[in-house]
């Protein structure tokens, strides 16, 4: 099919001006939504406004009222926190000195305490830290034998009078600390610990509890050396 020369720029024009159509409506279509958008910023500003005029009277008033309250009170502040500062300064020196005295009477009495310390024997050299320190070790290792604590029958064979181990060295710690004020050495330690007692394990013969030590326990064997 042939197509005429006027008939051709005829489709030429309707297809331009097609174009041009679909263009304008887009135009319009963008201008109509920047100015909507415009119209609603500026709603929310003129809100905002009015909400800040509304309410601005009210934190001017309360601020003023605020600024009143402190104007009035502040002298009063100012002349307690003067007075109390002039009270501090005139007791001052007092005060010092009573803690100075104080000081010193605390200081008369630890050493107070300390002579008596001395004098019943619970002095804090290594001596005497040593000497504690035995004595527990040695009712631990007694407690951790297992065995049963008695002592020995004047007639006939085992033991009378017996107790677990643990519950005989839980006895005998009642008395420790103040048995402790007589004693000076370790080897008084471990007489009195095991003067008299025997030591019966399964399946054994009942030993004297201070030889039972002197195998069981280094520092009892110590003293065989004359180590303390």
């Amino acid at each position: 099919m042939t197509v005429e020369p006027g008939t051709r720029n005829d489709l030429f024009r309707w297809t331009c001006l097609g174009v041009a159509v679909v263009f304008l409506a887009l135009v319009v279509w963008m201008i109509n939504d920047i100015r909507l958008q415009v119209r609603q910023t500026t709603e929310g500003v003129k809100r905002t406004n009015e909400q800040v005029n509304e309410h601005l009277p009210t934190v001017v008033q309360k601020s003023r009222e605020t600024t009143e309250v402190v104007s009035k009170h502040l002298p009063d502040v100012v002349t307690k926190v003067t007075d109390s500062t002039e009270l501090v300064a005139e007791h001052l020196p007092e005060i010092v000195q009573r803690v100075d005295t104080t000081t010193e009477v605390i200081a008369d009495l630890a050493e107070d305490i300390k002579q008596l310390k001395e004098l019943a024997g619970l002095g804090t050299t290594k001596r005497d830290e040593n000497l504690i320190a035995y004595t527990n070790g040695a009712l631990k290792a007694i407690a951790a034998s297992g065995g049963t604590i008695g002592a020995k029958k004047v007639i006939g064979k085992g033991l009378k009078n017996t107790q677990p181990a643990a519950e005989w060295v839980a006895g005998k710690r009642k008395w420790t600390a103040l048995m402790l004020l007589k004693f000076k050495s370790k080897k008084e330690v471990a007489d009195w610990l095991t003067k008299g007692w025997y030591l019966e394990l399964p399946d054994r013969e009942p030993i004297a509890l201070l030889d039972w030590l002197r195998e069981h326990h280094p520092e009892t064997k110590a003293l065989d050396r004359g180590t303390e």
